[in-house]
């Protein structure tokens, strides 16, 4: 199926791209048609959107507290509309920092993180209706299709290839096989979230990192909770330090108000964190014990569940973002501001840059690099390069621990950022084996009596997830290879994959017949984090995409 551009993946970056592009194309048309414009108008243009959830907004996770300068520019009226998906408005703006029992107020907040008056959304929903508008304009959205393989002529990318279905577990066709369907495109737009498939396939291929820091992330935990009627009356945004991380471990975590009688709560960590018994999940069942905490949120029931890597490297990590036939946007090439703990708004317009990029390579019938560098050249003269530049070294700061770096990035704060770019090193380099590491202080294991109503074990919130996979296919976590588990990682780590995991797909279990303790990956559990394949210290995990459609069915995360 030939297209003129194709967007994969179904998230802010690529929608608002598609919308953007959509724009241009119709200005450009009524300009040709008007003799305002000399050359040839764009017919019949063919713009397609792949999307791997089950539909658009089910694999959409994020907080959110939303900055509108991008949507502002892409919709200006979109305060007036009816239909504008909004939990609430911010009125109230904290940060807070935790001690074991107590907590401290900031009395100032820095105006990098004041959201007052921003609008708190769900970014399942909020994808969901940006979908809807580019569909009213013409974009077709293909949900349940994963992008499986990228399609080249030589070095140029020309499309992509989506998953077969229908594959039995020994990778054999069944009964009901489906091939999967090759989508060639002239400009191939890549917005797969954080540790993208194809992107890293492309970034690795081109070499597109060659002259940049590696990509890192933390892991982000995330529950919804219904509180007793009339419990919240106004739209609140809680950030905060501290508990339950120990002063070596970058993190941090987040308390908003939604829609009704609903809050969400969230917890960050660095998977750069030293501690091979990190897990994030238990980490945010005992944030909810803390009495700062419980006094907001008592009398909740946990109704929904997510869990998904967040890149945090910003400007340091940012590739190469375009080569011949494609380009790389939002969260997959490392568009997130990690000193405001935001990147829908930069996501966004990353994806409308993109689209002006691709709407000069529709025009001049060509899409080689040269063409598409323009992409590069007009991110260089955006606001996303000017808010960005500003947090280069975020990162690089935490490296010896929270009180050296807030220190760091508040005098770079006071005085601009230094001229050059810290390196750092990729995230499972960090990990220190048992032996190595000593705990200390709160993230110390404490076993939690759950009700599951308010506390929950892994598998509870897995469960309120919505994550469904067909377990009669390949396991789409592949472990290149599994004696290194049995032996030299449960030696030296304790197979720090059993923990880290926020949904328990990785379980040590006893082989009957020699008595051995092996792996055992339950992957229909998986909520596509990809936290196993950033963090494994040993490089052996690999996250592929499953069969397009299964997954976790957040939607209104």
């Amino acid at each position: 199926m030939p297209v003129d551009v194709l967007f994969v993946g179904a998230g802010p970056a690529n929608l608002a791209g598609a919308l953007h592009l959509m724009d241009l194309i119709e200005a450009h048309n009524e300009a040709v048609a008007s003799g305002a414009k000399e050359g040839e108008p764009l017919e019949e243009p063919s713009i397609a959107v792949l999307e791997k959830g089950s539909r658009v907004g089910a694999h959409q996770l994020s907080g959110a507290v939303l900055d509108p300068t991008a949507l502002d520019e892409l919709i200006p009226d979109w305060r007036t509309l009816d239909d504008f998906p909004v939990e609430r408005f911010v009125e109230r703006d904290d940060m807070v920092f935790l001690t074991n029992s107590g907590h401290f107020r900031a009395p100032w907040v820095p105006p990098e993180m004041n959201n007052h008056g921003k609008p708190i959304i769900s970014l399942g929903r909020f994808c969901a209706w940006l979908a809807a508008r580019a569909e009213e304009r013409g974009v077709m959205i293909f949900p349940e299709f994963a992008g499986a393989e990228l399609l080249w002529e030589g070095e140029q990318v020309r499309g992509v290839r989506t998953g077969d279905k229908g594959i039995g577990p020994d990778g054999e066709p069944l009964d009901n096989f489906e091939a999967g369907m090759d989508l060639t495109a002239k400009v191939t737009i890549l917005g797969e979230g954080p540790r993208g498939h194809l992107a890293r396939r492309l970034i690795e291929r081109r070499e597109l990192d060659k002259d940049c820091n590696p990509m890192v992330y933390e892991i982000g935990c995330k529950e919804i909770l219904e509180l007793p009627p009339g419990r919240v009356t106004e739209g609140f945004a809680i950030h905060g330090l501290g508990f339950p991380l120990d002063l070596g471990t970058f993190g941090g975590w987040f308390l908003y108000s939604m829609g009704g009688d609903k809050v969400c709560i969230g917890l960050l960590v660095a998977l750069d964190a030293k501690d091979p018994m990190m897990d994030c999940q238990h980490l945010l069942q005992r944030l909810k014990t803390h009495p700062y905490v419980k006094g907001i949120l008592e009398g909740g029931k946990v109704v929904k569940y997510g869990a998904k890597a967040v890149t945090i490297g910003g400007w340091a990590s940012v590739p190469q973002l375009y080569t011949d036939g494609a380009m790389l946007v939002g969260d997959s090439a490392s568009f997130l501001n990690p000193f405001r703990i935001k990147g829908i708004h930069l996501s966004m317009k990353t994806g409308m840059l993109a689209a002006e990029a691709a709407f000069e390579a529709m025009v001049r019938g060509e899409s080689t690099a040269s063409v598409l560098a323009t992409y590069k050249e007009r991110l260089d003269q955006s606001w996303v390069r000017e808010e960005m530049e500003q947090s280069k070294n975020f990162h690089a700061s935490f490296g010896n621990g929270i009180v050296s770096g807030m220190v760091k990035v508040g005098l770079a704060w006071l005085f601009g950022p230094s001229a050059d770019i810290k390196p750092f090193d990729a995230d499972y380099t960090h990990l220190k084996t048992l032996r190595d590491f000593q705990a200390t202080g709160p993230q110390l294991g404490v076993e939690l009596q759950y009700d599951g109503t308010y506390l929950l074990d892994k598998l509870s919130d897995v469960f309120l997830s919505g994550t469904t996979h067909d377990e009669h296919q390949p396991a789409h976590l592949h472990i290149v290879d599994r004696e290194i588990c049995a032996t030299t990682c449960r030696e030296q780590y304790g197979n720090p994959c059993t923990r880290f995991c926020p949904a328990q797909v990785y379980n040590m279990v006893e082989n009957g017949e020699t008595g051995r303790l092996e792996m055992q990956v339950d992957f229909s559990n998986c909520v596509h984090c990809k936290t196993c394949d950033i963090r494994d210290p040993y490089q052996v995990i690999t996250w592929v995409p499953p069969k397009g459609g299964d997954g976790p069915e957040w939607g209104v995360m």
